[in-house]
């Protein structure tokens, strides 16, 4: 049989966003979300309307480190899906600050806080997250350190799902239609198109749908350019923070690390919206703390004008 793989992972983002929050593709969308949810015996939803849609002629110039998706149910809890091929620092205090910037953004000044609705985060990872847990699908939320069947509340909810060789065992412990959205997603690049088929045969309509829709973003010349111009971006973004740190390191003063990362985050502000002003060039070099630093460089990548990042940096 002629091999007929894509040479694109079925976890890189871009293909993750174009196939989660292109129009038309929302019931795609609701299948995934219900299979995590269903898989740690939470609600399922009706329907979701994705917040920020898939555009390809925007997208090559909003070259973020964090290209998520969000969405919104019809009872109105919001979810946020990210999937993630590199591992970043602090990722645990990393996905806290996100899901705590989408659950306050709700809220519009004056209004009350019982207008804030639940917030679930998906993140699914191609790194090892939890080395101590077997479950490759792990649940978070608030609950009593001496009686932990009581939760405070329901408003947070992380999945994590560690899509990791080391977990790969456990797969087939995993309910069925999660087990086959995960085996798509790992294998869709590593199988034949005819096996990919087979291996999809008597699934989720909407899971077929999925693995046509990955064919087709692998077949466009203009979304393999997307792609492309992606992978470069983040190879040229984490090649720069990587010689900074080393730079840093052999040099054995934390400060050097500090500054490189200063310098890489001005770079890419600078990069991004044009000149920066001389107070918040003041502010960044006041700050001595490396894990703030990797915060606000994924801010930096995150926002949509320097206004958002410079009110975040007060």
């Amino acid at each position: 049989m002629t091999d007929t793989r894509p040479n694109i992972s079925a976890t890189a983002d871009t293909f993750v966003h174009y196939l989660f929050a292109s129009p038309g593709n929302e019931a795609i969308l609701c299948s995934f979300v219900n299979a995590v949810q269903d898989n740690a015996g939470l609600p399922s939803v009706k329907e979701t309307r994705v917040l920020n849609p898939f555009n390809p002629k925007t997208f090559v110039t909003d070259k973020r480190s964090i290209i998520d998706i969000k969405a919104v149910a019809k009872d109105d809890r919001m979810f946020v899906i990210e999937f993630q091929m590199a591992e970043h620092i602090a990722f645990v205090n990393r996905a806290l600050y996100y899901w705590s910037k989408t659950y306050s953004s709700q809220l519009k000044e004056g209004e009350s806080y019982d207008k804030l609705n639940p917030v679930v985060m998906m993140i699914l990872t191609r790194f090892l997250l939890f080395e101590e847990l077997e479950e490759l699908h792990n649940t978070f939320g608030i609950t009593a350190w001496n009686h932990p069947e009581f939760m405070l509340t329901g408003d947070l909810q992380i999945h994590t799902l560690e899509l990791v060789k080391e977990k790969l065992d456990h797969l087939d412990t995993t309910k069925e239609p999660l087990c086959r959205w995960l085996e798509f997603f790992y294998h869709a690049n590593k199988t034949s198109e005819a096996d990919m088929k087979v291996l999809l045969q008597n699934t989720d309509p909407m899971l077929q749908r999925a693995y046509d829709e990955y064919i087709r973003f692998t077949q466009s010349e203009e979304l393999r350019q997307i792609e492309d111009a992606r992978q470069q971006y983040l190879h040229d973004f984490n090649s720069a923070i990587d010689f900074a740190e080393q730079k840093g390191e052999a040099r054995g003063i934390e400060k050097g690390v500090e500054k490189e990362r200063i310098e890489s985050l001005l770079r890419i502000l600078t990069k991004r919206f044009g000149q920066v002003t001389q107070a918040t060039i003041d502010k960044l070099c006041n700050i001595n703390n490396l894990d703030r630093l990797a915060q606000l460089t994924d801010l930096s990548l995150d926002c949509g004008t320097l206004d958002e990042f410079e009110a975040n940096l007060k």
